[in-house]
């Protein structure tokens, strides 16, 4: 019994590892290299595009991870959490393949810099970065919880000697 609890919990270790390295490593370091001007200068108009071309399909891996994930844990909290980034992920995902559909119909590679605060862009732009912060946010949420319940399931162990008087 121990040994299948063992399993689990490395199981679930491993999934929350996964997810971190899918959904929160490329939301840190895209944005950085191609939106920052520190990597790509503001100036480069194909950077932006570039991180759209890049950050959906890894979207769609951390959705995939996501959906993986879901039906691992046994306990009820962190399923309905990772549900949850699961539903926020797909908003994030709808909203970033329609801003990459703008980026592509206002010119790609050349489309002009005003494309960035135009309707279509921004619209799709309130999706995927809603849908995106929330995700990130319940990652955090998802990693205390199974921190949490990890360390209220350890039983109390005797340490020789009587408990009471």
């Amino acid at each position: 019994m121990a040994a299948i609890q063992r399993t689990r919990s490395s199981s679930l270790v491993v999934g929350i590892v996964r997810l971190w390295l899918l959904v929160f490593v490329p939301f840190v370091v895209l944005p950085f290299l191609f939106l920052s001007g520190i990597v790509v200068p503001h100036t480069a108009l194909w950077g932006h595009a570039v991180f759209h071309l890049i950050y959906l399909p890894i979207l769609a891996v951390g959705w995939w991870a996501l959906w993986r994930f879901v039906r691992e844990p046994s306990n009820l909290a962190l399923r309905v959490i990772v549900a949850l980034m699961l539903l926020c992920q797909t908003s994030g995902l709808f909203g970033h393949a329609g801003e990459l559909v703008a980026v592509v119909q206002g010119g790609f590679f050349s489309a002009p810099y005003s494309i960035w605060s135009e309707n279509p862009h921004m619209f799709f732009a309130t999706f995927a970065v809603a849908g995106i912060m929330a995700s990130e946010l319940l990652l955090i949420v998802l990693t205390v919880t199974a921190v949490v319940q990890r360390l209220l399931r350890r039983s109390p162990r005797v340490t020789g000697g009587a408990a009471d008087d």
